[in-house]
């Protein structure tokens, strides 16, 4: 899973709904789903580019298109 580019000195979650297609690829992204904790905008679009570049398994006999979420914790170090 890449993880996401940390944008600034905030701290908290971010939950991004993806589409994942049967090929494993997420065809979309998007940020601030149930459970997100940050509402910085910085953060959100960190998360959806992570997101977007997530590859899951391939399945053939999976359905064309399946949804889910992808959560992102954001820690100050």
């Amino acid at each position: 899973m890449p993880k996401p580019v940390y944008p600034g000195d905030d701290e908290g979650l971010v939950v991004v709904k993806v589409t994942v297609d049967k090929n494993g690829n997420v065809t979309a992204a998007d940020p601030g789903a149930r459970g997100t904790t940050i509402m910085n905008q910085k953060f959100w679009n960190e998360a959806r580019q992570a997101a977007l570049k997530a590859k899951f398994n391939v399945d053939e006999s999976a359905p064309a298109f399946q949804q889910g979420t992808i959560s992102y914790r954001f820690r100050l170090n």
